[in-house]
């Protein structure tokens, strides 16, 4: 991949992981015991952080589920596709790391099944307040499983206290979808104007960047690695196998600057450039770097990251390190944080006054966003399931 043109950044090379199938990531959800539930399976992934995490009902490649390598079949797939699945709440496609793929993309849903659906022994059933409290606790809640819970409404319109309990399914999840036409234009404008060309060239013309027997390293030190492995899997639809994985060169930082305070809580978000996304801009999260040392890449950096890393307890809302996608990435991990902008920084902070890339927007604007695909960026939907957990104990 090569860019970005005239106008940007200087150019650059970097390999990219190509998957052009368009996966299922699906969530069960049925009321139990008065609440909703959600199905989650226990699953290990060859590149995660602790082993085995909370997945999705179903965490499927085209290839897996069509069984093209000849593996075992996909649990709970009728639930999601063909004319016997269940009633579906969420429907979207959305992207994936936009500085790490080229233009991935899975189908996130959310279906009520009809009838009971018993569980396999490497699944439960969860609350979903249980869930969004255990996106609190460090490499637990995968990234799939993230990505899909924010497409959801939060179970509160507050950032400060997200701790009120849905009443029923229906509640859970119908929200208001609309979006003002003003922050559609302004997504629209960052892609119009964005300099950025990209295009695929072949690894072996990739400058700036060694293979070896081993991996594929950038000459300078700096940045990710890929490398090889060897999965033998006993629970998964194909037992072994042999893969690349991208290895990040540290942990990731991605922050959302947020007002609780007012009748109105909102969160600060950019119109972001990543070289792999479709139309290269979605919106994402205020801060998001690739390296917590930095920003990696001119990109990356922005005017908030200092505000994004205050130590002041009392200003953080969420602070966690999440694991990113164990089955592409090796102990890829990110840490999110949700914080208190500094009423100090007022005047930098005020809308007339920001960078044209950042913009205020209220929780339910940017969930409208999500609902309609490839408007929000992976990061930006895991801090959007973040904001609903609930207070820590």
């Amino acid at each position: 991949m090569h860019g970005p043109a005239a106008g940007g950044p200087p150019p650059r090379d970097q390999p990219v992981i190509v998957q052009p199938e368009i996966g299922v990531l699906g969530l069960l959800v049925a009321e139990r015991d008065g609440e909703p539930h959600v199905l989650l399976q226990a699953k290990a992934e060859p590149g995660n952080i602790d082993g085995i995490q909370l997945s999705p009902t179903v965490q499927a490649t085209r290839s897996n589920y069509t069984r093209v390598h000849r593996g075992g079949a996909t649990r709970y797939l009728e639930h999601f596709t063909g004319p016997g699945r269940g009633r579906v709440l969420v429907d979207s496609l959305q992207s994936e790391q936009g500085a790490w793929f080229w233009r991935k993309h899975n189908r996130n849903m959310v279906v009520e099944p009809v009838g009971e659906v018993a569980e396999h022994p490497d699944y439960r059933w969860v609350a979903l307040r249980t869930v969004r409290r255990l996106l609190r606790v460090d490499h637990l809640v995968n990234m799939d499983t993230r990505s899909v819970l924010g497409c959801l409404p939060p179970e509160s319109a507050s950032v400060a206290d997200a701790s009120v309990a849905d009443t029923s399914v229906t509640d859970a999840f119908v929200a208001d979808t609309s979006a003002p036409r003003s922050l559609t234009s302004w997504l629209i404008d960052a892609k119009q104007s964005c300099p950025w060309r990209t295009r695929l060239v072949p690894l072996a013309d990739v400058r700036g960047w060694t293979r070896t027997d081993t991996e594929i390293a950038a000459d300078s030190g700096r940045s990710f690695r890929i490398i090889a492995v060897r999965v033998a899997a006993g629970t998964r639809e194909v037992r072994q196998w042999a893969q690349p994985l991208l290895a990040p060169g540290g942990r990731g930082l991605a922050a959302f600057l947020c007002r609780s305070a007012g009748p109105v809580p909102r969160v600060l978000v950019r119109a972001r450039t990543e070289p792999g996304l479709g139309d290269l801009v979605e919106i994402g999260p205020t801060v998001q770097w690739t390296t917590d040392t930095g920003p990696a890449t001119p990109e990356e950096a922005g005017p908030f990251d200092a505000m994004a890393l205050t130590a002041d307890t009392a200003r953080v809302r969420f602070d966690a390190e999440l694991s990113e996608e164990g089955g592409r990435f090796h102990r890829a991990a990110t840490r999110y944080r949700v914080v208190e902008a500094d009423d100090a920084l007022d005047d930098l902070l005020d809308g007339a006054r920001l960078p044209a890339d950042y913009r205020w927007l209220t929780v339910p604007q940017l969930r409208a966003l999500v609902v309609r695909g490839q408007h929000v960026n992976v990061q930006a939907r895991s801090l959007l399931a973040c904001l609903a957990a609930p207070p820590p104990l």
